[in-house]
This record gives structure tokens, C-alpha cells and sequence, in this order.
């Protein structure tokens, strides 16, 4: 379980203006978000490195020391940064990390985390506070971004595209989204859980819920990355079972936007995204996500489920994609 952190954050406005998600009414308590999700574990991070770093190229001797040297990018840019939690690992390969986000107080809250409480360099970060769709981001300087658990959120199309303004030619753009954890092992209990979400979708309604949900049913695959921008397209599946129905949590799915040529790879039994919690935990995790359901409106599902495990806690494993891209030239 994640270390909790001190939060302030706005209580979320009211009324017809009130959007969910990464939007900048929208308040969280991230210290429930970071008690009750799962830990970005260290492959996370290295998959993103082992795509971006090999990329780099020797370059001619120096005259000092006659030595060949290797490229080391110095800049990332961690998009829908939330309070920081995927920008406190690209800290520890990059010289300089730009920390953005479009809602109230998120950025504050980022630099409490990596600054004060963490102790790195204040001079390490660039704090904005606006979204993925237009960025204040000179043009060409970014090296590697990151957006982490937040495309569905976005006009995806125009994203993509401003990523590209931002990288450097021959930058890498890592997107990744993982989904509700499945219990395994236990198909009484997965069969209740499976309705505790099927419930929680019924409630999510509305425009900018359907966009929301068409993107992350579809593993991503609505998000296109067009061959005249972008190369080295490659998707991994991890803990599908071969499948993107994991990620399905209704039937609102976009239609696949996967290019020709693209390479998918699909990875099994990555035990660093297995966890095992019990019931209490579970309803944190739901709590997490928005609209909120109320304990109370499905008490008779979490008594099924309570029933199902038997008092036993939950073997869980959790399905993720990651999409990898390289700017072209």
C-alpha cells in the first residue's frame, strides 16, 4: 500500500459546470487514490525506459576524452500528472520533468509530494497547470511524455497531435491505462464483482461518461497514431489473457483505430500487477472512481461478494495496456 500524503484539495464545484475526471472542477482525495490503486511496480517504469533509452545513439568521440558517448535525454513531460505519482519515477532518469495538469490544485499538490516531501531539486520540475489538448510547451524540447491513466479524458485526436508538437523528432510517447483489477480464483466472487461494475457503469451516464467509456473498453485501441507522425507503434497487453475484454466494463466501445503495422505484444502472468486485498479494500477502490456509489445503494452486492470469498481476501490481477511511439522525423 502506498505511502499517504497530505492533501488540500478544492471541494469539487456543484452543479451543471461539475465535470468528473481531468477537469478543473474536479477535486480527489488522493490519498485514498494512492491507498487504493495499484502501485506503478519498477517493470512499469522500465518498459518505458527500455523503449525510449535504446533508442539513443552513440555519438563521435569527445576530444577530451577520446570516448564515444550515448545520448542522455534530459527532458519528460508527464501529462494528467494528478499529484505527481508517475513524474516522482521519470525524476530519477531525467534531468528536468515538466508536471502538468488542467485541474485546481493538482500541480501544488505535485510539488508537495516531489519537492517536500520527497526532497528532490525544486529546480528538476516544470509545474504547468493546463491540459493534454493545448500545452504552453515549447515545440520540439520534450524528449519523452508520459499519460498515464487519463486519455479518456481528452479529445484523443487532438492530443496526440500536440504530443507530437512538444517531442523532439525522435521522442517517445508512452500512453497507458490499466483497468479493474479481476479476482482470480474465485469465479463466485469475480461473477460479483463483475455486477458491482456493471451497476457502477448503469450510473455513469451522460456525454462525457459515453467518451470516456467507448476509450477505455476499447484497451485504447480508438487511439490513433497516424503513420505520417508516428513510428515503432507497439501496444502491450499485459494480464489479458489475450484479450482486450478485460477492459470492457459496458458495452460502450469505440471502433479500433490500431494502424497497419503496428506491433501488439502480449504479456501474461506479470505477477508485479497482482495484489491480494480484502473486501475493504475493494470498496475503497470503487470509491476511487467517479460518480461515487454510495455503500449503502449496493449493499445487497457487497454482502454477495462478502459471501463468495468466504472471509478470505482476494487474489487480484490487473490488466493493463501500454502504447509506445516514436515521433518521426
Amino acid at each position: 500500500m502506498a505511502t499517504a500524503i497530505q492533501t488540500n484539495t478544492p471541494t469539487p464545484a456543484k452543479g451543471p459546470d461539475h465535470k468528473p475526471g481531468f477537469s478543473t472542477s474536479e477535486g480527489a482525495n488522493w490519498s485514498e487514490y494512492l491507498a487504493f490503486r495499484p502501485v506503478y511496480p519498477a517493470s512499469f517504469f522500465n518498459r518505458i525506459y527500455e523503449y525510449h533509452f535504446q533508442k539513443a545513439k552513440p555519438q563521435p568521440p569527445t576530444a577530451k576524452s577520446g570516448h564515444s558517448t550515448t545520448t542522455t535525454t534530459t527532458t519528460a513531460q508527464d501529462i494528467g500528472a494528478g499529484c505527481g505519482i508517475v513524474s516522482s519515477g521519470l525524476a530519477t532518469r531525467f534531468d528536468k520533468v515538466i508536471v502538468s495538469d488542467p485541474n485546481d490544485g493538482y500541480t501544488a499538490l505535485a510539488r508537495n509530494l516531489l519537492v517536500e516531501q520527497s526532497g528532490l531539486a525544486a529546480s528538476k520540475f516544470t509545474f504547468l497547470q493546463e491540459g493534454a489538448e493545448k500545452s504552453s510547451v515549447a515545440s520540439g524540447t520534450v524528449d519523452l511524455i508520459t499519460a498515464c491513466e487519463m486519455m479518456h479524458w481528452t479529445d484523443t485526436a487532438v492530443a496526440v497531435r500536440e504530443f507530437g508538437r512538444a517531442l523532439k523528432a525522435g521522442g517517445s510517447l508512452v500512453l497507458t491505462y490499466y483497468t479493474v483489477p479481476r479476482i482470480v480464483g474465485n469465479e463466485a466472487a469475480q461473477a460479483v464483482w463483475r455486477r458491482i461494475w456493471r451497476e457502477y457503469a448503469s450510473r455513469a451516464q451522460g456525454e462525457l461518461y459515453d467518451h470516456a467509456f467507448g476509450i477505455v473498453n476499447s484497451a485504447f485501441e480508438c487511439i490513433a497514431l497516424p503513420a505520417d507522425s508516428w513510428e515503432g507503434v507497439k501496444r502491450v497487453y499485459i494480464n489479458t489473457g489475450g484479450s482486450t475484454v478485460p477492459f470492457q466494463i459496458d458495452d460502450r466501445l469505440e471502433e479500433s483505430r490500431v494502424g497497419e503495422g503496428e506491433e501488439a505484444v502480449w504479456v501474461e502472468g506479470d505477477r508485479d500487477w497482482y495484489d491480494v486485498q480484502g473486501i475493504d479494500w475493494l470498496k475503497g477502490y470503487l470509491a476511487t472512481w467517479v460518480p461515487r456509489i454510495p455503500e449503502a445503494d449496493i449493499q445487497e452486492l457487497w454482502d454477495g461478494l462478502a459471501a463468495a470469498l468466504g472471509g478470505e481476501p482476494a487474489n487480484l490481477e490487473t490488466p493493463l495496456v501500454m502504447i509506445f511511439a516514436t515521433k518521426k522525423a
